[in-house]
């Protein structure tokens, strides 16, 4: 797993106008994010209650959640962050093969592809055209096909079981909140 520095919560959200940056597990309310920064061991410093959202992964292309640990989590709740958690490793690990898959195949077409257009003298000649392009493409899920449906079934069943533990949790916490 990507480890998700604190630096890299770049969640915003808007309260009433006002900037709030998670930052090492605190927000500050402010204007700016250099203000953020300075104040963020000020008296205004509240801890951020909820998860924070990283940058995009270079090689998956996902944004890598980390996930707010409440001080009194009751395992319910735990077993709730942690299938979040494997299904975010999951989905991690299947994106960052398959787009390394791609990239390495769509340059060797190109690659052959320029070679069979232009013969050795390829220094001018970079790219191909959307055209050129798109039997790439089409070959690519085509051949994948299988690969995605795989993937589209195991994404259900996770994102299923995420739900009805939200579920539970959220029932659970209702029913603490009425006593």
């Amino acid at each position: 797993m990507l480890g998700l520095h604190a630096r890299n919560c770049s969640l915003m959200l808007e309260r009433h106008s006002v900037e709030i940056l998670p930052i090492c597990g605190f927000a500050s309310e402010s204007t700016s994010s250099a203000s953020v920064i300075r104040d963020r061991k000020s008296k205004k410093s509240k801890e951020v209650k909820c998860d924070c959202i990283g940058p995009p992964d270079p090689e998956s292309n996902l944004r890598i959640t980390k996930f707010y640990i409440p001080p009194n989590e009751t395992p319910l709740e735990r077993q709730y962050r942690d299938a979040r958690f494997e299904t975010q490793e999951w989905n991690q690990t299947f994106w960052k093969d398959h787009n390394t898959k791609f990239k390495k195949l769509k340059e060797e077409f190109i690659r052959v592809r320029l070679r069979e257009k232009y013969g050795n003298d390829t220094k001018d000649r970079k790219s191909l055209s959307a055209d050129e392009m798109s039997e790439f493409y089409k070959k690519f899920l085509d051949d994948h096909q299988e690969v995605h449906k795989e993937y589209n079934r195991e994404w259900y069943k996770k994102n299923a079981n995420n739900l009805l533990l939200a579920t539970r949790v959220y029932f659970q916490q209702r029913g603490n909140k009425q006593r």
